[in-house]
C-alpha cells in the first residue's frame, strides 16, 4: 500500500538540525564544561587554603608552646637562601617537640625542590626543600637587620619587644622556586631596594600562594601567621608598603 502524497511531503520536509545549530549546542556545552571545572578548581583552591591557613595556625600554637619553656623567647632561623646552614637551628625542628606532628609541607606548595621530585643521577642537584614555609628575619637572632646595625642583643626575638603581637608577621610562605626556596626566612629589609617592592618580595616569598598560580602586583594574596599565633589571608599592600609602613618590623608596627 502506498503511503498518501500528503504525507510523504510532510516527512521530507521535517525540519532537521542545521551546521550551525549543532555548533551552538557545543558551544553552550563547551562553556557549561569550562564553567564546572572551573568552579571544581575554585572549590579546591579553597580547601587547599583551609587547610594551609589551619598549619599555619598549628606552627602558631607550637611557637606558643615554645616560648611559655624558653621564657617568651622566639624561635630561630638556620637556612641561608641557597646552602644548607644550620637545620638544627631552625624553627623546622625547634618546633617538632611541640606539635602533635610536624607541619611543613603546604598543600599549596607544588615546588621542584622537595627531595622526591630531585632527578636521579644529577651531577649537581639542589639543596632540598625543608619547608614551605619562613620566618620574619626581624624576629630572629642570627639574622635580623637590627643585629647586622646594632650587634647582638638587638633582634625582637621575645614575646616582650612585641608590643602589638597580633599586628607583625611571624609565619610566611617561602618562594617555591629560587635560592630562597632553601630557606627558612626572608630578607625583608632588602625588599625596599626599589619602586616595586612586591617584585624583589617575590623572589624571597610566595607573596600569591593564596592564589594557587603566579601573580606578582602588589595585590596578591598569601597566607600569613602572626606572633600572637592568628591567621590571615592578606595582599602583600597589606603587609609591606615601604620600610616605614610594614607588618615586618616592630618598631615600624608599634609606633
Amino acid at each position: 500500500m502506498h503511503q498518501p502524497a500528503t504525507q510523504t511531503r510532510q516527512q521530507l520536509n521535517r525540519p532537521g538540525f542545521t551546521l550551525i545549530e549543532v555548533l551552538v549546542v557545543i558551544a553552550v556545552i563547551t562553556v557549561l564544561l569550562s564553567l564546572v571545572f572551573s568552579a571544581g578548581g575554585m572549590i579546591r583552591l579553597a580547601s587547599f587554603n583551609t587547610e594551609d591557613l589551619s598549619q599555619i595556625r598549628q606552627l602558631g600554637i607550637g611557637h606558643a608552646a615554645y616560648q611559655n619553656v624558653y621564657s617568651e623567647r622566639f624561635v630561630d632561623v638556620g637556612l641561608p637562601h641557597g646552602g644548607y646552614g644550620v637545620e638544627a637551628r631552625s624553627f623546622t625542628e625547634s618546633l617538632e617537640p611541640f606539635m602533635v606532628s610536624p607541619i611543613l609541607r603546604s598543600p599549596l606548595d607544588l615546588s621542584p625542590y622537595w627531595e622526591s621530585q630531585m632527578q636521579a643521577g644529577e651531577d649537581n642537584p639542589p639543596v632540598n626543600r625543608r619547608t614551605s614555609y619562613g620566618m620574619n628575619n626581624y624576629l630572629s637572632r642570627n639574622y635580623s637587620p637590627m643585629v647586622a646595625l646594632l650587634g647582638p642583643g638587638a633582634a625582637a626575638d621575645r614575646l616582650a619587644k612585641i608590643q602589638k603581637p597580633d599586628r607583625v608577621v611571624c609565619f610566611l610562605h617561602m618562594s617555591p622556586k629560587g635560592d630562597y626556596a632553601v630557606s627558612d626566612h626572608p630578607h625583608v629589609e632588602n625588599w625596599a631596594y626599589g619602586p616595586e617592592p612586591w617584585k624583589l618580595a617575590n623572589d624571597q616569598v610566595s607573596i600569591w600562594a593564596a592564589e594557587g598560580e603566579p601573580s606578582v602586583t602588589e595585590l596578591a594574596k598569601s597566607n600569613y601567621g602572626f606572633v600572637d599565633g592568628s591567621t590571615a589571608t592578606l595582599m602583600f599592600n597589606e603587609v609591606y608598603i615601604s620600610p616605614q609602613e610594614n607588618r615586618f618590623d616592630p618598631d615600624v608596627v608599634q609606633q
